[in-house]
């Protein structure tokens, strides 16, 4: 995870205690936070990190999060994912 001003970019491969981390870390700041970028070429393993950021869009919908935004993604462990969230 780095941290840019109110820019925050994470690797999609996080494990659970990562995730846990991630989600501790960033609620508390959630009001500071502007966007949400994921790096380059890191491929999702967990829908855990998923559901955490539905969640965060859900609680602060203006937030920026375009890897929600592409609505799919493939993993090497999962395939190809799809999916759909409404604000």
């Amino acid at each position: 995870m780095q941290i840019n001003g109110d820019e925050v970019t994470i690797d999609l491969n996080m494990s659970m205690d990562e995730v846990i981390n991630f989600e501790e870390f960033i609620r508390p700041r959630i009001e500071y936070i502007e966007k949400i970028e994921v790096e380059e070429n890191s491929t999702l393993t967990s829908g855990a990190l998923l559901s955490l950021l539905v969640s965060i869009k859900k609680t602060r919908p203006e937030i920026e999060i375009p890897f929600l935004e592409k609505m799919g993604s493939t993993s090497p462990v999962h395939g190809t994912l799809h999916w759909t969230y409404h604000d």
